[in-house]
């Protein structure tokens, strides 16, 4: 019975060499074709091998030669299509020079009629044909790519995450909560549902507020007792609103809650602050104070001294900026502050956040002012910035007018507006 097996390489050179040293350089090739095969990964292209099926020996006649119409050059050979349900039998018969690396390959023609092998009859593909066919591969790998890496990303990619909550996790990512913090509140969740629950989407919504709420700190807003001095001093980085956010929390206690107060800025740096706060001032009536040194500082606590609250306007400094952070904390050093109130902009991404948190833990802020809720597309940054980084929200603003758009941070409210159950009013 002939010795008929089958080869495969990554080119045809390979393949050939695979031939010779295991049935001899009398080999007959039977049939070759390119055989694609798919990558694991998602990411790696697709590549080819080459299959060459040989029968053994020059001595062994190969099977009946009758229906042979022509032994095919291998070039021709990689060339020619397959068909669906057809294995066309190709006779070709490399013989291998002993000083040379590529087989020598004999063509013979057998006198028969072209009808009895359909490869004698087909044309061989032009070169618009071969690179239309090429394309539509690549096309069709890239496709199955694309596929392969849309499922690894919902499968693999989230593996602690349960089909059923998956879009209440990317409800979270949308609201720019932290991948880690929103993956331990679907971990939560689902420990917390029963397979009833998963069903009703208003428990989740439920369970889920309250897990949020687990998540977020909220102090009392200032408290002011008639008699009794208290000094808040805001701090924050440039651009995020505190001069407007001191003007709202002025104008509330001055004109709502007729408290006596007055207003100290060390912003000397921004003229137009300085000028923004003092035009503020004049329209409530408020004593206000510039102070340009630690001695100036005491000496304008000293001159409020019978204002029930004294506000501190400073300087909007770069996290990056230390030396000025630090001469904050000298300024606060010669006065009793009672509160500190760093103030953020909801706008600002984590990575920011939580540097200008670090950097800012040198005037031992007691709490966040959260600004701009009306301009962000996502307020997780406010759970972050408690869950993660261990503050407590005072207020939050959410737009420019003076003396509204500013309110207590409260718990429920805070997770509704964080979550998107409850929209800020413009």
């Amino acid at each position: 019975m002939p010795d008929i097996k089958t080869f495969r390489a990554e080119t045809m050179n390979e393949a050939l060499q695979l031939v010779k040293q295991e049935l001899g350089p009398d080999a007959f090739i039977l049939h070759t074709t390119q055989i694609p095969i798919k990558s694991l990964l998602p990411w790696q292209k697709e590549r080819v091998e080459t299959e060459i099926v040989a029968l053994a020996g020059e001595e062994t006649a190969p099977p009946q030669p009758h229906t042979l119409a022509k032994e095919v050059h291998v070039e021709n050979i990689i060339n020619q299509p397959s068909a669906p349900n057809q294995s066309p039998v190709q006779h070709s018969r490399p013989r291998f020079s002993p000083d040379k690396r590529e087989p020598v390959i004999e063509n013979r023609i057998e006198k028969k009629p072209a009808e009895i092998n359909p490869i004698v009859s087909e044309k061989p593909l032009t070169e618009s044909a071969k690179l239309e066919k090429l394309v539509n591969e690549r096309l069709d790998a890239l496709q199955n790519m694309v596929e392969q890496l849309t499922q690894q990303v919902q499968a693999n990619a989230s593996p602690n995450i349960p089909p059923e909550l998956f879009d209440v996790y990317t409800e979270l990512i949308d609201s720019d909560i932290e991948d880690d913090l929103a993956r331990e509140l679907i971990t939560r969740l689902r420990h917390r549902c029963s397979q009833e629950d998963l069903e009703h989407p208003e428990r989740i919504r439920a369970y889920l507020l309250g897990m949020v709420e687990s998540q977020i700190n909220c102090r009392d807003a200032i408290q002011v007792t008639p008699g009794q001095q208290k000094i808040v001093a805001l701090v924050g980085p440039t651009g995020v609103g505190k001069t407007t956010t001191i003007a709202k929390l002025a104008a509330n206690f001055r004109l709502r809650d007729n408290i006596r107060m007055g207003l100290i800025t060390v912003d000397t740096y921004r003229i137009a602050a300085v000028e923004q706060l003092r035009t503020y001032a004049d329209i409530i009536d408020l004593p206000m104070k510039v102070v340009t040194s630690t001695r100036e500082m005491k000496q304008a606590v000293e001159e409020l001294s019978q204002m029930d609250l004294i506000l501190i306007d400073t300087a909007g400094r770069s996290p990056q900026d230390e030396l000025r952070i630090q001469e904050f904390k000298n300024y606060l050093s010669e006065i009793v502050v009672d509160e500190v109130h760093l103030v953020l902009s909801a706008t600002t991404g984590y990575r920011h956040l939580k540097k200008t948190v670090e950097k800012f833990s040198a005037v031992q802020p007691t709490s966040v002012i959260f600004t701009k809720l009306d301009e962000a597309p996502g307020l997780g940054s406010l759970v972050n910035v408690c869950g993660k980084l261990g503050q407590s929200l005072s207020y939050l603003t959410t737009g420019q007018n003076v003396p509204n758009d500013i309110e207590p941070a409260e718990l429920t409210r805070t997770a509704n507006l964080v979550l998107g159950y409850e929209q800020i009013e413009t």
